[in-house]
């Protein structure tokens, strides 16, 4: 473990020589397309995913492009609509009855 901590302080400091870094490339899927999908309007689809309505436009008029987790959360909603959408569903309701 020490050795991993050593190997992190020489990456933080400049120095990836015995350092492997991964990254991964996120598709970012047809916003408007898997909104239309799930049959909802802009303003239903920004609700649920937790952003402003500007910004599901933009996103969908290509003037902006989802991040992180908004990226992801698209991801798997274009994969598995109906666990995201049970999901999200199941929160809504707690946070209203809160």
């Amino acid at each position: 473990m020490l050795e991993s901590l050593e190997q992190a302080l020489k990456w933080f400091q400049g120095d990836d020589s015995q350092v492997t870094v991964h990254r991964y490339k996120i598709e970012v899927p047809d916003v408007a397309r898997l909104r239309r999908k799930l049959k909802l309007t802009q303003a239903d689809f920004a609700l649920k995913i937790g952003v402003p309505i500007a910004t599901l436009r933009n996103w969908e008029q290509g003037r902006r492009y989802p991040t992180g987790p908004a990226r992801v959360l698209l991801n798997v909603l274009a994969r598995r609509p109906e666990l995201v959408m049970e999901a999200i569903d199941a929160a809504q309701t707690v946070e209203a009855a809160e």
